[in-house]
């Protein structure tokens, strides 16, 4: 992936950005809706009077449900963005301004982004620094989906301090972020914190309790990749499909195992009070036995090309689907031993559209931080790490009025 040239060049592009709009070569049918009076790009936030101008770049099931998410409220002007027609006939469908671009082409994205206040990389992993370099050389906002590799890091070390750089917006990496933060503090130093988060149907349909919510080779990434986790105050990895726990919550029974999760960001975060931490996929019971049979019994292990695709062809579409999550800090409070519990099961109302749990629940998060942003709400650490504001502050936010949030 492209890295920084250098530190003085990027950072005479910021200043620059800074003091003016740079003059354009384009014309305002690059893509953007004439602007409404007044309307300005600030170094900082955008005064509440103006429109934010705001770039999701990667049409897809969560970029599209948040471009649409922030053109509804009629405080932005939103341009979804990608590379396939498909994506950008159901952008143009649903009455968002379409534009194509290749995110792998730095110029393409430099154009896109040349009179934006904010972008957003809705791509998928590999693509993620190439639109947050495009981000940083034009002095804007950024926001991704992902945890932050080491070529995202290096790049939001080097962007302005005014501006937002936050990674891992949505459900976990995200909104389950901010909760375990929150958990450890209640407690003193030296707790076990065990995060669990699953996206299931809604209700069970099948023996797998599965169906199609996302995307499958994610999905067999984190079941057969080592799993990261804090294990006696220190870093430390643990087989997948192991850790298998059986809880309730709701009324509904679960099952909860060992995966790859998003750890990457809450265990910098939380380790200096945590002694042990892992991460556990949510499944309805009866999962964990069936991908076991698959991935060991029939040794799909190593043909993951084929697992793919009896999984794609067997499952059916899992809508509507719901998102659970518990998270549980266990320790000491005053001396004396105690435990904080956060249990949430997450589903669209019926006025949601066909949007799913999954999707409307990442964009809500990523939504409510860029209202935060816009209304000079987001400052300082907040600016650089999405897990320091509330979640409490996040759910209360007018983009989860979508969502029933059930304890």
């Amino acid at each position: 992936m492209s890295r920084i040239a250098s530190s003085s060049s990027t950072e005479a592009g910021s200043s620059s950005k800074a003091r003016r709009r740079r003059p354009s070569a384009i014309p305002r049918t690059n893509g953007w809706p004439p602007s409404c009076p007044g309307s300005t790009t600030r170094t900082g936030a955008v005064a509440v009077a103006d429109k934010m101008r705001v770039v999701v770049i990667g049409a897809g099931r969560v970029g599209l449900c948040l471009a649409e998410m922030l053109a509804a409220t009629g405080d932005y002007e939103v341009v979804a963005a990608d590379c396939t027609e498909e994506a950008l006939s159901s952008a143009r469908a649903r009455g968002l301004l379409g534009r194509h671009v290749d995110a792998a082409r730095p110029e393409e994205l430099a154009r896109l982004l040349a009179e934006a206040d904010l972008a957003v990389a809705a791509v998928p992993d590999r693509l993620v620094a190439k639109v947050a370099l495009a981000a940083l050389e034009a002095g804007v906002h950024f926001l991704d989906f992902c945890e932050a590799g080491k070529d995202t890091r290096a790049i939001g070390s080097a962007i302005a301090p005014s501006k937002a750089f936050l990674t891992g917006c949505g459900v976990s990496p995200g909104l389950v972020d901010a909760v375990a933060y929150d958990l450890v503090q209640r407690l003193e130093p030296g707790c076990d914190l065990d995060l669990r988060v699953g996206a299931l149907p809604a209700r069970r349909t099948n023996r797998l309790g599965y169906g199609l919510i996302w995307n499958l080779d994610g999905l067999i990434g984190e079941y057969t990749a080592d799993c990261a986790a804090i294990v006696d105050g220190r870093a430390a990895t643990l087989p997948p499909l192991s850790g298998r726990v059986e809880f309730a919550a709701g009324g509904i029974y679960y099952e909860a195992f060992l995966t790859a999760g998003s750890v990457g960001t809450v265990a910098e975060l939380v380790a200096p009070r945590v002694r042990n931490l892992v991460f556990r996929t949510i499944r309805y019971p009866g999962h964990l036995d069936y991908m076991q049979f698959l991935l060991d019994d029939l040794g799909l292990r190593s043909r993951r090309d084929l697992l793919a695709t009896l999984l794609l062809n067997g499952l059916p579409a899992a809508e509507p689907d719901a998102v659970v999550m518990e998270v549980r800090a266990t320790g000491t409070c005053e001396g004396r031993p105690a435990e904080v519990v956060y249990s949430r099961r997450i589903e669209p109302h019926d006025s949601a559209g066909n949007h799913g749990a999954l999707a409307l629940a990442s964009a809500a998060h990523a939504a409510a931080l860029i209202d935060l942003l816009r209304n000079d709400n987001l400052r300082g650490p907040a600016l650089r790490c999405a897990a320091l504001v509330p979640h409490g502050t996040v759910i209360a936010n007018r983009h989860f009025a979508a969502l029933r949030v059930n304890i």
